[in-house]
């Protein structure tokens, strides 16, 4: 049974699209307006702040115990219910409103969501009021699931562990920080690389829009080797950049976007831009 949810209510949602926003808008060299909007709601003593620690604990939190797992999402509901509701309220809706009057809605939204589902799980369980009780299983089941999922062994990062241990003040500044070092370190790259890094940040590897958008941009690309393959004179420079143009294949339906495409993508906007620098 799907749960119905709505992305503009869920803390857990909006904190994500939000940071991935400020990362976007940093890569693309805009003002990162999405930092000032965590700062003044996801700090101190906020509300939308405590709301939210408890969205990152069900998304985060593992355990190999079923009791465990009941038992910490028992605890995240009853911590929830003593939250500040008319002050979450007030909260939520100023955010929603500056988010919109900074942002058109319709993109700021359109990115899929990773762990969708469990975030929605999560909202229904502790903030829709109009939940039937077999979505309330559902959701408990969906949670549960998530939550005893064995995590995977992997090799302790304790620079991720001290960074995640900060307060969220220290980590946006550490975060701003890291971002800054990015823009200088890749500042050489062209507004068509930065623009299609923006994209990839600020989508999923199975987003059909991202999808479309790449290959759009292959479909440009390969006329613009056409073009310039038919405008140099040095005929093998021109036979090369035919072979090249024959090799750059559109994504096919069923294959999703992985870093190999932008990489290769990246590759081929380099390519552009030197002949434009060399021919005009």
């Amino acid at each position: 049974m799907k749960v119905k949810h709505s992305k503009y209510k869920n803390t857990g949602i909006l904190f994500e699209l939000l940071t991935r926003q400020l990362t976007a808008d940093t890569i693309a060299g805009n003002t990162p307006k999405a930092l000032s909007i965590i700062k003044k709601y996801f700090s101190g003593n906020s509300t939308l702040l405590k709301e939210y620690k408890i969205y990152h604990t069900f998304t985060s939190q593992k355990y190999k115990e079923d009791s465990k797992a009941t038992m910490l999402i028992n605890t995240l509901i009853e911590a929830h219910g003593k939250l500040n509701k008319s002050q979450l309220r007030r909260e939520k809706y100023n955010l929603i409103k500056e988010i919109k009057n900074t942002y058109n809605v319709n993109d700021f939204f359109k990115a899929k969501i990773s762990e969708y589902k469990v975030m929605a799980s999560i909202f229904n369980l502790i903030e829709n009021k109009n939940a039937s009780p077999t979505s309330i299983v559902e959701s408990k089941t969906t949670l549960l699931e998530h939550i005893t999922v064995k995590p995977t062994v992997v090799k302790k990062d304790t620079v991720l562990e001290n960074f995640s241990k900060q307060d969220s003040d220290t980590r946006l500044l550490t975060y701003k920080v890291l971002l800054e070092k990015f823009n200088s370190k890749y500042s050489g790259l062209q507004d068509n690389q930065k623009t299609l890094l923006k994209e990839y940040v600020n989508s999923v590897t199975n987003s059909p829009a991202l999808k479309s958008y790449l290959n759009q941009e292959i479909k440009k690309v390969k006329k613009t080797i056409t073009g310039y393959s038919k405008k140099v004179e040095d005929k093998a420079v021109a036979v090369k950049l035919t072979e090249t143009r024959d090799m750059i294949k559109p994504l096919c339906k069923k294959s999703s976007v992985n870093d190999d495409n932008v990489i290769n993508l990246l590759n081929y906007y380099e390519l552009v831009n030197e002949l434009k620098t060399i021919h005009g």
